[in-house]
């Protein structure tokens, strides 16, 4: 529910008034239920397997995810969007180095998460230049022959009708991505596959029911306020979010899928010149950066609330 809160997918529909907002709420959700059943399989498994040493305890993963569902939530309140991926890997994160330091023992692959902060540096750089690229195309040969208005609106409602088929493929997959960094730690308690077709179901639906109650304060951040669209420029931004998203949902990468759309929408804007609100813009960027420690935090001051509740018999057994 928490990730679906805080889901941009739809931003490009309503920011080209292509699709009404409570329309798009609807279609969202239905294509994270389908992605998650369809996709999710793979990414699970970095957040599960590949980025620990040794599997958490049920505990421990317990309180990675409610380290996450807290950031996210507090995120999604205020209308910013920040990545369910560094959520969940700060949370993660700062799980693996209390354990690591109360330990002694090798817990997380640090190779690993090397290579996944490459991986979330370069896939929003490489978004941006797609969606500047394919919007100075759209420019060049499709929208600068045109004479007369009615020429013009035509045009932009074939666009409009590309869009939305390119946001639809955009939803199925991160449904897919995205419903993994809720699940992916549960592979630690549950690893086989069959075993995670239920907890697939269930957060496809979590994620819907997130998207509808809370996430349209998102979508309506990023395609209402950010920056002017049409839907010529919201093709552009969707398209170049859809190879990137794609791409490595069926390569099993988690990417920050909230990055990746919201540079497709600013190279986009970019090549038609169209405004952007930067004081929006600043105040995601920092939310943005700040997620990773934020969730970190969240999870260490877990730690200790789970510790000093055990102490006093509240809770037994915790970690």
């Amino acid at each position: 529910m928490a990730i679906g809160a805080n889901d941009n997918t739809m931003a490009n529909a309503v920011g080209a008034k292509t699709l009404s907002l409570k329309v798009a709420v609807i279609l969202g959700a239905c294509l994270l239920v389908a992605g998650a059943l369809l996709l999710g399989q793979n990414v699970s498994t970095t957040f599960g397997t590949r980025l620990v040493v040794t599997p958490f305890s049920p505990d421990s993963v317990l309180i990675v995810t409610l380290a996450m569902i807290l950031l996210l939530l507090v995120s999604s309140y205020f209308g910013y969007p920040v990545s369910a991926t560094h959520a969940v890997f700060g949370s993660i994160l700062g799980v693996g180095l209390w354990l690591e330091w109360t330990t002694s023992t090798p817990v997380l692959h640090w190779d690993m998460v090397s290579e996944l902060l490459i991986l979330w540096i370069l896939t929003p750089l490489l978004t941006l230049a797609m969606a500047y690229v394919l919007q100075r195309a759209v420019r060049r040969f499709a929208l600068a022959r045109l004479k007369g208005l009615d020429a013009v609106e035509r045009i932009e409602r074939r666009f409009g009708q590309l869009m939305l088929l390119v946001v639809i493929i955009v939803g199925i997959s991160r449904g897919g991505n995205d419903v993994a960094k809720a699940v992916g730690p549960l592979t630690m308690v549950f690893p086989s596959p069959a075993e995670m077709v239920l907890p697939l179901l269930v957060g496809g639906i979590g994620m819907a029911i997130g998207l509808i109650v809370v996430g349209r304060r998102v979508v309506r951040t990023i395609g209402m306020e950010l920056t002017v669209m049409r839907p010529s420029s919201s093709f552009s931004g969707a398209t170049a979010a859809a190879i990137v998203i794609v791409a490595s949902t069926l390569l099993g990468l988690p990417v920050a899928s909230t990055h990746i759309l919201i540079t497709g929408i600013l190279g986009a804007a970019r090549a038609s010149k169209s405004p952007v609100e930067q004081g929006i813009l600043g105040r995601i960027s920092l939310a943005s950066l700040l997620a990773i420690p934020a969730s970190a935090a969240f999870a260490l001051g877990l730690l200790w609330l789970f510790g000093f509740l055990r102490g006093i018999g509240f809770l037994p057994g915790i970690l």
